[in-house]
């Protein structure tokens, strides 16, 4: 990119824009610093070396990593498959050879190009040298020092070669693309899994992290018919199924009410109705549990609330409409992190 940059007149590779170094091109100062923040193993790990750096220092480090290989003499160092086209790097080994073939495909393209420009240019006779190549418009006149450029045959070879890796890598690709995306829904459906277990197997015993409790308070206070519920939790694996309701008392808006309601499972057909057993609710104080609000009530088998639900949810829930005032919830401590507590025990009897 800084070579293209340097000619006299730079342009887009793509759509032949006039480009300003410094103007349109500028260093991307927010991804330098997002990477610098990451850590990576020292490439010589396997050789003992335990350092943890920034991606930016990798390459500086291993100038003086104490593990780092023996360096081989010039003449025994491999050379790039391109050496031919003009590119000069040489490597280590084999491994580090493979990197740079993967890594460097625009550039060895680009080696490419100006090859196949050049033999075009010299197989036309009988015109200029600069009219050809202004009509070709490939990549930038090579320099004095060129290698042998090999036979036609050769350079197609090499250009059928390149352009089947590129659409080998783009394939690789969107295959981890799909792989990815297929992983990523099977983690949300196994943590889906895993809260639908943690309800189904609390053993009548759920607590229920309210959040933002004091906007969710002005909202309800905004609209008195917002009301909040629990997920629905389980007394056993095929017990019965409850869920906690809160919202602004109807006789006092000051304070909350917290309900209780029965759900619709798919073995209700197998428990016995309606609902007998002990509830208790317990608002839980973060640091002081003496101040633990608990509140322990017997279900009554003739109210609606405890019959068998023949909707989703039974509408009326079973509890207290003026459990506890919001001013002290508020002054007393009892919101965390502005998220409240609430536990509830179901035992059926």
């Amino acid at each position: 990119m800084e070579l293209w940059l340097e000619k006299e007149n730079p342009s887009c590779p793509i759509d032949n824009t006039k480009l300003q170094k410094g103007v349109d091109i500028f260093p991307d100062n927010f991804t330098r610093r997002e990477i610098s923040q990451q850590k990576t193993k020292c490439p010589n790990i396997a050789k003992g070396c335990l350092e943890e750096l920034s991606p930016l220092d990798v390459e500086t480090h291993l100038v003086v990593c104490k593990y780092r290989p023996p360096e081989l003499p010039e003449n025994e160092k491999l050379r790039c498959t391109f050496v031919e086209f003009g590119c000069e790097e040489k490597f280590e080994d084999e491994p580090e050879l493979q990197r740079h073939v993967d890594q460097q495909i625009q550039k060895h393209l680009m080696l490419l190009s100006r090859a196949y420009s050049r033999f075009t240019i010299s197989s036309q006779s009988g015109a200029s040298t600069s009219a050809i190549a202004q009509e070709a418009n490939f990549w930038d006149p090579p320099s004095k020092n060129e290698v042998a450029v090999p036979s036609n045959d050769n350079l197609n070879g090499l250009l059928k070669a390149l352009y089947e890796k590129v659409v080998l890598l783009e394939q690789k690709t969107r295959e981890q693309d799909i792989i990815i995306a297929n992983m990523s829904e099977q983690i949300s459906s196994l943590n889906l899994s895993m809260t639908k277990m943690h309800l189904r197997y609390c053993n009548g015993c759920y607590l229920w992290y309210f959040n933002e409790f004091k906007n969710k308070i002005n909202s309800m206070r905004n609209d008195s018919r917002i009301m909040h519920y629990s997920p629905g939790f389980y007394t056993s694996a095929n017990g019965y199924r409850l869920c906690i309701r809160l919202n602004l008392s109807p006789k006092d808006p000051n304070y909350v009410a917290i309900l209780i309601h029965v759900m619709k499972t798919e073995h209700d057909h197998a428990l016995d109705w309606p609902f007998s057993g002990r509830l208790t609710i317990t608002l839980i104080h973060p640091t002081q549990t003496f101040r633990n609000i608990k509140e322990t009530m017997m279900t009554r088998p003739e109210l609606e609330a405890f019959r068998r639900p023949v909707q989703e949810m039974n509408p009326k829930g079973f509890g207290y409409t003026e459990f506890a005032l919001i001013e002290e919830l508020f002054s007393q401590g009892y919101t965390d992190n502005n998220q409240l507590l609430i536990k509830v025990q179901a035992q059926p009897v």
